[in-house]
């Protein structure tokens, strides 16, 4: 199988076969047409972006830099989420709004979380820029078998077991990272990189992940499906404080999501069912999808948490935006 994912991803260099399988999957021609526009024109402005997003005051913060990118303070750990910080992600989607803090204000992160090796998600070039400002303090964490998509880097790697995509039990494997216990944590998603890849080879590589450190937890989502049952036992395992949820892309987005994704209304559903004591809600606004405008999941996501009897535990974070949500 190792050899067949190296011949795999030799071939998939070639840029015919590359632009093939990014159109083969997930509805990419009509992301490629959705995304024309936006090479034509710069993204727009995040005003006022933070320049010393490390809180002296916070035990809790959260920053939102856009998509799936969390800049996440716990106590004096700094903690990245799927880094996306270029203009591009591949070769058919581009931003449509620069990201949310400026490269040079970016601290060292002590831990770089991937959830899975899709191009929204695992963004090269991003990873090497947190190398350079990271350095050796750098961790970059990830799933089993994303292995086969990282290039070399300086920074350590630390690879964590999830049942082969939690095919048995949702908490896969644990380890202290930096004092902080980092937990891969059930995903309903695929792998691979190009989309169809990961259903030819049976690509198991995501996960989401739960954090504890010094009394706080904190779930980041990565990309999921909604699975009831085993999302409130996982609620039953954890004590979360904070959680990071997607909402999009969706197609109606008043509807329920997929077997992949969550919408807005089983995004809020995921949230009750963890127990969580705050959620923010992630992956809209930065992209045009094949499904809809960018902010559309947000526009269904405040219309549903509006009716709610506590909509203070939803924190809605504009791109750039920073929440403290502990303070010492």
């Amino acid at each position: 199988m190792k050899l067949i994912r190296k011949i795999s991803r030799g071939l998939f260099s070639v840029t015919a076969v590359f632009a093939l399988l990014q159109f083969a999957s997930c509805n990419l021609v009509m992301v490629a047409i959705r995304n024309v526009p936006t090479f034509f024109e710069a993204p727009a402005d995040v005003k006022n972006k933070i320049k010393n997003p490390v809180r002296p005051d916070a035990r809790l913060s959260a920053l939102w830099i856009g998509h799936a990118t969390v800049l996440l303070q716990m106590d004096d750990k700094i903690i990245i989420t799927d880094p996306f910080l270029t203009e591009t992600a591949g070769e058919f989607a581009r931003r449509v709004i620069d990201p949310g803090i400026d490269i040079e204000n970016i601290p060292a992160c002590d831990l770089i979380l991937l959830s899975h090796s899709h191009f929204d998600h695992l963004n090269l070039g991003s990873l090497s820029i947190l190398e350079e400002k990271s350095g050796k303090k750098g961790k970059l964490v990830f799933p089993n078998d994303m292995e086969n998509y990282l290039p070399d880097y300086k920074m350590k790697t630390v690879r964590l077991g999830n049942n082969s995509g939690y095919s048995s039990g949702i908490v896969g494997e644990s380890r202290i990272i930096d004092g902080v216990k980092v937990t891969a944590v059930y995903s309903q998603h695929w792998g691979g990189r190009y989309g169809i890849d990961g259903y030819l080879w049976g690509d198991k590589a995501f996960t989401g992940y739960v954090l504890e450190y010094n009394g706080m937890t904190v779930y980041f989502a990565g990309d999921t499906g909604y699975d009831s049952l085993k999302y409130k036992q996982l609620g039953k395992q954890f004590n979360i404080d904070l959680a990071f949820i997607p909402i999009g892309p969706c197609a109606d987005c008043k509807q329920c999501g997929t077997f992949n994704h969550v919408f807005p209304v089983d995004a809020v559903s995921l949230f009750n069912d963890i127990g969580a004591r705050w959620m923010v809600p992630i992956h809209y606004g930065t992209l045009h999808f094949a499904q809809a405008d960018p902010m559309e999941p947000l526009y269904a996501f405040r219309e549903i948490t509006a009716k709610d009897e506590d909509p203070g535990r939803f924190k809605i974070l504009a791109i750039g935006e920073q929440v403290v949500l502990l303070e010492k």
